[in-house]
């Protein structure tokens, strides 16, 4: 599925306090483009399209070894920023991975396949839902919200297709879109499973944007959204996180009414 923001590098909603940049500076050794670069670039170019982490490791043959790698590693970065518009982000934990970011992706769903505009529209109603309900949501609610809108994540739908589960807890949480948490306070519980916003929506997407759409889902103005807005940017800066217990008033009822948006597609 392809990008659908523009110009990630200027959003302001998250700080990315659990990755970081490829660093680019001027003063890393100087490197030719020789061959294990260009493979090392059409590596990491032929996997960027299916947006799957690309691993540290996987690149080390294409250079020989870790030094060659590290030494040509900066002017591989270089190059797929200023020539292709591709940002390498560093995932935390081990082993090192990488997704591929793009600055400038497209700007409209019309830029998009008619393949890649279900799963897109989809993607976008799963994140705006998660802002509204605080920016974390647990995965029977958000499933439930689903079906008040007549879709069936283990049913065949009519406009999002067949294998929706998939689609959500594997291939948009492998993509980096969604962050998928399993947890169980004791062996006599069952686990609980919650979602919340992956590393690449809070570089593609900004919490304004959600706000844009939700007011046009819901004909609201967007002030009516300012809580959330505060409680998102909140969860990334807590210093400014004030009362939020108004977060989730009212959303699922306004996502139920909001069916109507897909039964003409």
């Amino acid at each position: 599925m392809a990008s659908t923001s523009r110009n990630a590098s200027r959003r302001t909603n998250t700080t990315h306090s659990q990755s970081r940049t490829v660093p680019t500076q001027a003063e890393a050794p100087q490197v030719e483009i020789d061959h294990q670069v260009r493979a090392i670039l059409n590596y990491i170019l032929c996997h960027s399209a299916n947006k799957v982490p690309i691993k540290y490791n996987d690149l080390m043959p294409l250079a020989d070894n870790k030094n060659e790698l590290s030494k040509r590693f900066v002017l591989v970065t270089q190059l797929l920023e200023t020539r292709y518009g591709i940002k390498l982000v560093q995932l935390e934990g081990t082993p090192k991975r990488y997704v591929c970011i793009a600055e400038a992706p497209a700007a409209s769903t019309y830029e998009l396949t008619s393949a890649q505009r279900p799963q897109f529209t989809l993607l976008y109603i799963i994140l705006t839902y998660i802002f509204l309900r605080g920016n974390h949501i647990e995965e029977d609610k958000l499933y439930g919200m689903l079906d008040m809108m007549g879709v069936n994540v283990r049913e065949e739908h009519g406009y999002f297709g067949e294998n929706i589960s998939k689609l959500i807890e594997d291939t948009f949480v492998k993509q980096q879109y969604l962050k998928r948490e399993r947890s169980q306070l004791s062996p006599y519980d069952d686990p609980k499973i919650t979602y919340s916003w992956g590393l690449r929506a809070k570089c593609e997407f900004t919490y304004q944007q959600v706000v844009q759409f939700a007011s046009k889902l819901f004909d609201q103005d967007e002030a009516f959204f300012q809580q959330q807005l505060m409680m998102a940017e909140g969860m990334d800066n807590p210093e400014m996180l004030q009362a939020s217990s108004l977060a989730a008033v009212n959303t699922d009822a306004s996502f139920s009414e909001s069916q109507h948006a897909f039964d003409s597609q």
